[in-house]
């Protein structure tokens, strides 16, 4: 074990094992004030250690020999005495390797007189950097140095001797062992590292992978054995740089605190947003702390009590012992997540606002800006489809001054001629390719699961009594439980455990609002202020985990859906055989109906953390809760569909299925359970400016919707623009011919948007086979229509109801078959004007969802008409993905047709 000393009673390591943070991803680095912040956490918590890396700083890489500004020095001075007043050593890195020359004495002088600068500002610790850079040499560092090796090494010495040997960590090329070359134990780059770097000099290593979902004892003395000294893990484990659809809020995991003894250190380089590593922290501090003396403390009840290691917190699909065992002791990662929940559940319970705004991002996911200028946070980040760490672009606008920055031009050297390509960028493509399908979701791909959703990593049942203050607190931990040969699963047995010390009283409801939100709150009944509770915050962590596996409550989602598309066949009239028993039909709804309210339990835990009073915290985590709360409400509708007897072909559910791959996490996973890949772009939705807790719901047509229809179809039918007084006298009329043969000839493909009053709000309806349609059509529709409207006497100055009229009875069906055979289906969509304005992701789930219905039943397209008039409905048919399709003949100068394949 690391040496170890005894602080108020408890048993930590000594300040010589380096554990703490790393600021050392790929985008838009954190304020000043958030590392404040950070510092006084980590002192907290325990944590010993920042270092300061930001790669999008471009001081501390793009343009590293530039010297800090008077007022860039004041801040990293300021900086660097608060960290040290929290008992963290500040790490100042620097990272040269794009562009330097290993044997120009003018550039090693920029480097000493960089790092001798922030020397004086207080800092005793430093790092030189050498990752994610080409490996091949300019021609005068090859007439110099024997290897690439022998040059980094030759110039970190160099620099460690001239500032006086202070705290050094150096980070090889070569810095995991899937990039050693041509492996770890024969690397000549890292043999040579090992043996001619100062040996007082540590060595950052992210373990075998440059993400590591496990790194082992073995792995450890090996790297030891080859680089002459005990590494330093810089820890990738919760990094999302290389996918902004992704955040990892699950627990400190995948590393024995056996290994401690082996190390000099843990860094974890966390989330790229800031408010969103309470739990990566604090969950690395535990660990850090995890010692046999700590552990029996805690388990007989001491400062930190801890629910003891033989009681299961994870229900369904995970058949790993949740405890990392080991001779130095054991981690209790359920523990863990417990009190470090505990403690996050207070931090969101404290009013904090920092001035955020969102801004646009990569991946159609937004971030977080601070109004507060701080030192360096300069850059933003451009969108990529070939690498994962995405380069930085730098920013015009100083954020210490504001004022405009002169950027010079990158000087160039024949081994960093492309480095900043934005584009291409070969060495970070392979960080996207290490992290993107290397190794596979820990996840059961077993149709077969508990018909009993699992409540998340934990599971609190709160009985608040709000007049007293008082609560009942319990955990149920279902046990996981295993398939019968029928693929029917017995319900889990439950444990109940009393949680001591845990606050979960309601903070007045009055102080999680502002007045704007008190007034959404009495025109909107969805949106209020019910306080986040211990069991959302648990929900959360689950449901964004860790990057190789999922939690067993958003296994259970995948896992249930799919069970349940699979089985639908037993309630579809069209499709069930003669072996669909009236058990099976039952089975089948119950489940439905248990995975109904799983969903919804999702839509509120969001509801309850959007109101949470740590606004800043809240406006981090909106994009991602935003993107998963519009899939889940889609999977809801979905379900509902398949339950509502309307048929579901055999052709889809034998159909391939999708792998598991890494790319937008338990969300991702989620959106490739529909059946509707060629759509993917209805996925992609841009957050609302500023969070909010509307709840539009969407779901099948039901008969008691037609009055509700008609209602928005008529508001909406003059290009847009409300047409209740240009019908009076047939206020039926425009729904009966617009929406009317959809909702009577093909009910099973037409859905409806609820308001939070439940009042219909928006509708899309359709036919599978537009040609079938119009054959029932001119039979049946109509006729009636023909009858309940008789032709207008007079053919002259015919107001607007009689020309709609008139044209029933000189109907005429257009479908060439171009149009046919390219888009089969047919389609009517409209919303309120409001809806867009609110919330415009609910007309890509209501397509979404009625794309997925007809995909399922073999349909390749779907076209609409539209007015050419009607800019409102061009304009959005455009953005869902429609486009002019071109006629062989002439239709109308009045009417275009857009049509869409998925």
């Amino acid at each position: 074990m690391p040496p170890m000393t005894n602080v108020n009673g408890n048993v930590v390591c000594s300040n010589r094992f380096l554990r703490g943070v790393v600021e050392g991803f790929y985008g838009k680095p954190w304020t000043t004030d958030q590392r404040r912040e950070l510092f006084r956490k980590m002192n907290k918590m325990g944590l010993n250690t920042y270092l300061y890396a930001p790669k999008d700083d471009y001081k501390h890489r793009a343009y590293w020999r530039d010297l800090y500004s008077v007022e860039e020095a004041e801040h990293l001075t300021s900086l660097i005495a608060e960290a040290s007043e929290s008992s963290v050593t500040f790490v100042y890195a620097l990272s040269p390797g794009l562009d330097i020359t290993f044997s120009s004495a003018k550039d090693v002088t920029f480097l000493k007189r960089k790092l001798e600068q922030v020397s004086h500002f207080g800092c005793k610790a430093f790092a030189l950097l050498f990752d994610d850079i080409e490996t091949d040499m300019c021609i005068a560092d090859k007439e110099v140095f024997q290897s690439f090796a022998h040059a980094q090494v030759s110039v970190t010495n160099e620099v460690y001797q001239h500032l006086g040997q202070p705290t050094f960590l150096f980070c090889p090329t070569e810095y995991c062992e899937s990039r050693a070359v041509p492996d770890l134990e024969t690397s000549q780059y890292l043999t040579t590292v090992g043996s001619k770097l100062l040996p007082d000099i540590d060595i950052l290593w992210t373990g075998p992978k440059v993400v590591s979902k496990i790194i082992s004892v073995e792995h450890i003395q090996k790297v030891t054995k080859t680089v002459k000294r005990p590494p330093v893990i810089w820890d990738n484990i919760h990094a999302n740089d290389y996918d902004h659809r992704r955040v990892f809020l699950g627990p400190y995991d995948g590393r024995s605190t056996a290994l401690m003894p082996h190390l000099h250190g843990v860094l974890t380089n966390p989330n790229c947003e800031f408010e969103s590593n309470f739990m990566a922290l604090h969950t690395l501090a535990t660990w850090s702390k995890s010692t046999v003396d700590v552990t029996k403390k805690e388990a007989e009840g001491g400062d930190n009590s801890v629910v003891t290691s033989d009681i299961k917190l994870e229900t369904e699909g995970v058949t790993e012992d949740s405890t990392t065992k080991s001779e130095g002791g054991i981690y209790d990662r359920n523990a863990a997540i417990k009190l470090a929940i505990k403690d996050w559940l207070e931090e969101m319970k404290t009013p904090k606002n920092g001035g955020m705004s969102l801004i646009k991002r990569s991946g159609n996911v937004s971030v977080i800006t601070d109004s507060v200028t701080t030192v360096n946070t300069c850059m933003t980040m451009t969108p990529t489809t070939t690498s994962s760490y995405t380069q930085p672009v730098m920013c015009p606008v100083n954020t210490l001054t504001g004022e405009p920055i002169d950027i010079p031009k990158l000087p160039s050297s024949p081994s960093t001629d492309s480095a900043f390509d934005s584009t291409s960028a070969s060495s970070i493509s392979k960080d996207s390719e290490e992290g993107e399908g290397a190794e596979p979701m820990d996840i059961s791909s077993s149709p077969a699961v508990s018909t009993t959703p699992p409540s998340g990593v934990l599971s609190e049942t709160t009985s608040s009594k709000q007049e007293g203050g008082s609560a009942e607190k319990k955990v149920e931990d279902a046990q996981p439980s295993t398939s019968t040969a029928e693929g029917k699963v017995p319900e889990a047995e439950t444990m109940q455990v009393d949680y001591e010390g845990v606050d979960l009283s309601p903070s007045n409801p009055l102080e999680m609002q502002t007045d704007t939100e008190e007034v959404k709150s009495r025109i909107n009944p969805l949106y209020t202020a019910q306080p986040v509770t211990f069991d959302d915050l648990a929900m959360l962590v689950d449901l964004f985990y860790l990057p190789f596996e999922h939690g067993p409550f958003g296994v259970h989602l995948i896992e249930e859906f799919i069970w349940l598309k699979t089985n639908s066949r037993v309630v579809s009239k069209c499709k069930r055989t003669l072996r669909s028993t009236a058990e099976d039909v039952k089975e089948w709804h119950e489940r439905s109906s248990k995975y109904d309210k799983s969903c919804q339990s999702v839509l509120d835990m969001v509801n309850r953390l959007l109101n949470a009073p740590n606004r800043a915290a809240v406006y981090e985590l909106f994009p991602y809760v935003y993107e998963l709360k519009g899939v889940v409400a889609l999977l809801k509708s979905f379900v509902k569909w398949l339950g509502s007897n309307r048929g579901y072909k055999d052709a889809f559910l034998t159909g391939k299925e999708e792998p598991w791959v890494f790319r937008g996490g338990l969300t991702g996973e989620l959106q490739r359970l529909l059946p509707i890949d060629g759509a993917v772009d209805l996925f992609h939705q841009k957050p609302p400016e500023s969070p909010l807790s509307t709840v539009y719901i969407i779901r099948p047509y039901l008969n008691p919707d037609q009055d509700g229809v008609y209602e928005v179809c008529r508001k909406t039918c003059d290009d847009g623009l409300d047409g209740t007084d240009v019908f009076p006298d047939h206020p039926a009329l425009i729904g009966d011919k617009l929406v009317g043969s959809f909702l009577t000839l093909s009910p099973e493909f037409c859905f409806v948007a609820l308001d939070s009053s439940e009042k219909v709000c928006g509708y899309v309806v359709a036919a599978l086979d537009a040609k079938d349609f119009y054959k029932k059509f001119e039979v049946a529709w109509l006729t009636d229509l023909c009858n309940k409207y008789p032709k207008p006497k007079s053919e002259g100055n015919l107001s607007p109801a009689e020309e709609i009229i008139n044209s029933f009875h000189s109907y005429k069906v257009y479908l060439p078959e171009n149009l046919y055979k390219r888009f089969p289906s047919l389609l009517r969509m409209s919303l309120l004007p409001q809806v867009l304005m609110d919330d415009p992701a609910v007309a890509k789930n209501m397509m979404a969802c009625l794309f997925a219905a007809l995909k399922s039943n073999g349909s390749s397209g779907v076209y609409c008409e539209v007015n050419i008039g009607d800019k409102r409905m061009l304009e959005f048919y455009t953005k869902m993905g429609f486009f002019d399709v071109p006629m062989l003949d002439e239709y109308s100068e009045e009417v275009l047709i857009l049509g869409r394949s998925f």
